[in-house]
């Protein structure tokens, strides 16, 4: 296949899959079409689980190689360098991360096919997806076997205190806003199960943090409205003013740090001086303590400079917008892009940034957000890193995830099967106040909002202002 070929086709580039990921899922694709994915399956993750063992020993500076992979070397005539060590899973994965705890992914897969039954279906394979989730179910039964936590150093933050009831699993869970707590561009405003878990995470001593995209530097009305919904349902259940005090909010990625008052509101973080987040981080490499303003103002530079180039070229009907670490594509009133369109503009914004000289020294991350792009300086990465580091924790002990699913086997398998979630209301519950439906946030909207007469506004989620609702038009220059 030719480059330009490649070009073409983006879905065939790699920033759309996850290298792990496919090729599990390629190796137990062979099960499923030979119709033996209920034999095999179980002893094909046993094998993975066997890889990530012996990659971590490698990480850790244990045997470079098992005897199996010794002797491979050997047979090829092509023995590593003295002191290098490579994992086999390293090899058949070159962009395989870092593992910080066991994965039984054997147990997970097990525990999952219990559930939902994969090995008895003949016509779908296990999905990427799904995938993921027993991948992410992995490290919550990891986490949850570990041994108890030692108790806070004097001084470090509240969030971090050891709960006065034992619960064996992460001490920190991190959380994307949008496609996790919310839609694209959406607000926080009807998931009463998800909202169940964060707070039983928070009354069980967990520090919970959301790491969002979303920049509004420190207008904390803007962030308080897109997860309005949630915080109404802290406040409605009766969560303690000091388990609020273990609710944080990381905006533009890792750039504005926020925390929950013991009265619901969220408050900055102070960023200088004694206890200020980005002082007590300025040792994180990657911290925007060491950022330079010069290279930060050149990269949007750079990126909106291709962000409005493509705007033209490809006549979208967007318009750029400049936030102070961030730069973004968005569609315009009423109008949408297509998702083959929202893809160009990431690989044409990739692909300049890439030779840009403040690549090297910065992180940023360029995505397509489903309905606009967006080019921040910073990452998530480098959010949960800050986070784990200001509140004094090891990566082990700390979570990132995406579905209730998996919060749920968390907070039953930590808790020794005592918590529940999502099952049948009693009969107080069934008359306690409900997370606000979505007609109830547009009539908040409406109440907070500046408009007159009969104009009606709607939160912008880009800005987050309140502005006029668009009129519904057809989208003639781009379709979907």
């Amino acid at each position: 296949m030719s480059f330009s070929s490649r070009r073409r086709n983006y879905m065939l580039s790699s920033h759309r899959r996850d290298g792990l990921i496919e090729w599990m899922k390629g190796m137990l694709t062979h099960s499923f079409v030979l119709d033996l994915l209920a034999a095999t399956a179980p002893a094909t993750f046993a094998h993975f689980e066997e890889l990530v063992d012996e990659h971590r020993a490698c990480a850790a500076g244990g045997p470079a190689r098992s005897a199996e992979l010794a002797n491979l070397a050997a047979a090829a005539e092509a023995p590593a360098p003295a002191g290098a060590r490579r994992s086999r899973l390293e090899q058949i994965v070159p962009s395989v991360g870092v593992f910080h705890t066991p994965l039984p992914l054997r147990r997970a897969f097990l525990h999952y096919d219990g559930r939902y039954r994969v090995t008895k279906r003949r016509h779908v394979t296990l999905s990427f997806n799904e995938i993921r989730q027993v991948l992410n179910l992995a490290q919550v039964m990891a986490l949850c076997e570990a041994p108890a936590a030692a108790p806070a150093a004097p001084g470090a933050p509240p969030s971090v205190s050891a709960p006065a009831k034992a619960f064996r699993g992460p001490r920190l869970v991190t959380f994307d806003g949008d496609q996790t707590l919310y839609s694209d561009g959406a607000n926080f405003d009807g998931n009463p199960k998800l909202a169940e878990a964060i707070a039983l995470l928070l009354r069980n001593g967990v520090a919970v943090a959301v790491v969002t995209a979303a920049g509004y530097e420190y207008q904390v009305e803007k962030y308080t409205m897109r997860i309005s919904g949630l915080l109404a349902y802290f406040r409605e259940q009766g969560v303690t003013p000091e388990q609020c005090r273990s609710f944080y909010l990381f905006g533009g990625e890792c750039n504005y740090l926020l925390r929950l008052s013991g009265s619901f509101e969220l408050e900055p973080v102070k960023e200088r001086g004694p206890g200020g987040w980005v002082t007590a981080t300025r040792h994180v490499g990657e911290s925007p303590a060491n950022w330079s303003e010069a290279e930060v103002g050149s990269l949007l530079d750079a990126a909106h400079a291709s962000l409005s180039e493509s705007l033209e070229d490809l006549q979208l009907a967007a318009r750029v917008i400049r936030k102070r670490r961030a730069v973004g594509l968005i569609p315009g009133p009423g109008e949408a892009m297509s998702r083959e369109a929202l893809d160009e503009c990431v690989l044409r914004v990739q692909a300049r940034l890439h030779e840009h000289s403040a690549a090297s020294s910065l992180p940023y991350c360029a995505f397509n957000g489903g309905r606009d792009v967006w080019v921040d300086v910073g990452n998530k990465r480098v959010g949960v890193s800050i986070l784990q580091t200001f509140l004094g924790l090891e990566p082990p002990e700390c979570l990132h995830e995406e579905t209730t699913y998996v919060l749920k086997v968390l907070l039953e398998f930590a808790s020794g099967g005592e918590i529940l979630l999502g099952g049948p209301p009693s009969a107080a519950e069934e008359g306690a106040v409900k997370t606000p439906t979505p007609a109830e946030m547009t009539r908040r909207q409406s109440a907070g909002s500046a408009s007159t007469g009969d104009v009606k506004q709607v939160f912008d989620p880009y800005t987050g202002d309140m502005v006029d609702a668009p009129t519904p038009q057809k989208n003639k220059r781009q379709k979907k």
